[in-house]
C-alpha cells in the first residue's frame, strides 16, 4: 500500500524535527522517516553550544544567520515547552573566549571590533575581570567576552522535539529511506525497506548520512567524528562556557560540565570512543582550567557532525528537483541553527522570496561542476 503525505521530512535529528514541526504546524500532512530513534546521532551528541558569535570568523551571512537563528531561540524553547512540558534548559550566560598568550589577546581584541561593526555585543577583558569570575581558569591575558551567546541541553531539546513531533507528524522509526524517485517532476515516491509513501515535497535532513540517499552528494557532504566527554566538579564550578582554540568548557543546569571537542575527518562512521581522544581532551581541559583538575569523569561519547565541502550548510530546493530540498551540511551549528533553518525551509516550500543572506546558502551556489541532483 502507497501512502499520501504533503511534506515527507527525511531525517531525524534537530534539523529534521525542527523543520518537520514546524511544516505540520502550518496544517501539512508530514510524515518523518528515520533510519534509528529520532535524535540518535549528532543531535544528541553535540554539546548545545550556541555560539552564534563564537563560531564565525568574520562578517559576512553565516554571521548573521547564526545571530538571527540564536534571536529565534527563546520562542523555540518556549513553544516546545508549552507543546510538551520539557524544559530545554535555554542558558543565556555568555560565553568567554581565552586568550592565553598576549597575541591571542590582540587577536580578539580585533574580533570584537568587527563583531561589534557588525551587529554583535561583545566586551574585552582584563584577566583580572576575568579572574574574579571565573576563577577556576588558567592564568590569562584577558577573554573575549560573547554576553549573548549561550548553551542548551541538547538531549533535553531532542526529547522535546521528539514529542513534539509525534504529536503533530507521523513518525516512523526504524524506517530507513533507500530511494526517491520522481514522477514527471510532479510528485515523489520515497522508498524504505518494506514501505513506499507519496508526496509533492521531500526535506533531505539526514546530516552525514546525505549522500547515502543522494549520491551527487558524495564528496560534498560527509562526516566529521567528534569525541566529547563530561566531568562533575566536586565543588565550585564554571559559570559561562569557556572556549580556547578546539576547547570549550561548557557548564550545564545539571552541574556537569560537557567539554569538547575532537575532530577527525578521516574516521568515516567509525564510533570507537579512543582513549587517546579522551586524554587529549582532560589535557585541554586542565590547560582551560586548571581549578577542575579534582573533578570527577563522568562519561565520553562521540557524534558524526556532517561536514560540507565549504564549511556552510546547504539548505533549499535541489536544481531540476523541484519540491526536493535539502537541509544538511550544518557541521558544528545544527541546534543553533535549528529554528532559522525551518523557517528558510518553509519559505522555500512555499516558494517565498529569501532574504539576501539566506540565499548563500542555498544548493545552487555550488557549482562549477555541474548541478546538484538526484
Amino acid at each position: 500500500m502507497t501512502d499520501a503525505f504533503d511534506v515527507i521530512v527525511i531525517g531525524g535529528g534537530v534539523i529534521g524535527m525542527s523543520s518537520a514541526w514546524r511544516l505540520a504546524g502550518t496544517g501539512r500532512r508530514v510524515l518523518l522517516l528515520e533510519r534509528d530513534r529520532t535524535g540518535a546521532e549528532a543531535s544528541s551528541a553535540a554539546a548545545g553550544m550556541l555560539g552564534a558569535q563564537l563560531e564565525t570568523s568574520s562578517p559576512g551571512p553565516f554571521f548573521q544567520l547564526c545571530l538571527e537563528s540564536r534571536s529565534l531561540y527563546q520562542n523555540y524553547v518556549d513553544e516546545l515547552r508549552e507543546e510538551t512540558g520539557v524544559d530545554a534548559q535555554l542558558n543565556h550566560n555568555g560565553i568567554y573566549q581565552l586568550a592565553l598568550t598576549e597575541t591571542e589577546a590582540h587577536a580578539l581584541q580585533r574580533r570584537m571590533e568587527w563583531q561589534i561593526q557588525a551587529g554583535g555585543r561583545a566586551q574585552f577583558l582584563s584577566s583580572r575581570e576575568v579572574y574574579e569570575s571565573e576563577p577556576l581558569v588558567a592564568r590569562n591575558f584577558g577573554a573575549l567576552y560573547l554576553p549573548d551567546d549561550g548553551n542548551i541541553h541538547a538531549p533535553l531539546l531532542i526529547r522535546a522535539l521528539s514529542l513534539a513531533v509525534k504529536r503533530t507528524c507521523t513518525v516512523l522509526e526504524g524506517a530507513e529511506a533507500i530511494s526517491i524517485v520522481t514522477h514527471n517532476s510532479l510528485d515523489y515516491t520515497v522508498s524504505t525497506h518494506s514501505e513506499k509513501y507519496v508526496t509533492r515535497t521531500v526535506v533531505v535532513a539526514t546530516g552525514a548520512w546525505a549522500p547515502h540517499l543522494l549520491p551527487s552528494l558524495t564528496g560534498r557532504i560527509r562526516p566529521v567524528k567528534g569525541q566529547l566527554l563530561s566531568i562533575r566538579p566536586r565543588r565550585a564550578t564554571l559559570q559561562r562556557t569557556i572556549f580556547h582554540h578546539h576547547t570549550y568548557l561548557v557548564p550545564k543546569r545539571d552541574g556537569t560540565i560537557v567539554v569538547g571537542a575532537t575532530e577527525d575527518k578521516e574516521a568515516g562512521f567509525n564510533r570507537d570512543v579512543r582513549a587517546d581522544a579522551v586524554q587529549y581532551l582532560l589535557d585541554s581541559a586542565q590547560q582551560v582550567a586548571p581549578g577542575l583538575s579534582d573533578a570527577v569523569f563522568v562519561r565520553s561519547w562521540i557524534g558524526h557532525r556532517p561536514g560540507s565541502e565549504d564549511a556552510h550548510p546547504w539548505i533549499g530546493e535541489l536544481a531540476e528537483s523541484p519540491q526536493l530540498h535539502v537541509a544538511v551540511g550544518h557541521f558544528r551549528n545544527g541546534i543553533l541553527l535549528a529554528p532559522v533553518t525551518a523557517n528558510m525551509l518553509l519559505d522555500s516550500i512555499e516558494r517565498r522570496p529569501w532574504p539576501v543572506h539566506w540565499q548563500a546558502f542555498h544548493p545552487a551556489r555550488v557549482s562549477h561542476e555541474g548541478e546538484v541532483t538526484i
